[in-house]
């Protein structure tokens, strides 16, 4: 599944790409990331519940994600202040914690570009004498990809 932040602030899973599907990672602290939705402008936020939600304005303790590369490739995102991991699942265990097996893996956008002017400037060149030579603060990795381990 791909999670989607919608225009009105809610977060679902979908199974094709859509437009709201559409995410950006952007490092907020070595390790620590927000996500933010490219279509709807609101960035990913938990709050104490486990309940997940688009906000317009960023908070660092409910929109902060530690992001946890596993071994197999996908991403695991564990919010720092409330201690649990992202999950769209919405399956609880007995002590009210989201279940555990949440994993996600970074896609490219797919979906078709509406006029030119929406793509994203191609980056030709390299500053051989910048700190980010890859361009790392420049762009970020989009759309995680929503699994559960049953």
């Amino acid at each position: 599944m791909y999670l989607q932040i919608s225009q009105d602030g809610s977060v679902s899973g979908s199974d094709v790409q859509t437009p709201y599907g559409v995410l950006q990672l952007q490092s907020v602290q070595p390790g620590h990331i927000a996500i933010k939705g490219q279509r709807s402008s609101l960035f990913l936020c938990a709050d104490s519940a486990g309940s997940l939600r688009g906000r317009s304005s960023f908070s660092e303790d409910d929109c902060t994600f530690r992001e946890l590369l596993l071994a197999d490739g996908y991403t695991r995102f564990v919010s720092p202040h409330h201690g649990f991991a992202l999950s769209l699942n919405s399956r609880r265990s007995p002590d009210g914690h989201a279940v555990p097996f949440t994993r996600f893996l970074p896609l490219r956008d797919t979906l078709p570009r509406e006029t030119a002017s929406q793509r994203a400037p191609v980056r030709e060149n390299f500053n051989l004498d910048s700190d980010d030579l890859l361009g790392m603060s420049q762009g970020s990795m989009l759309s995680p990809q929503f699994s559960a381990e049953k």
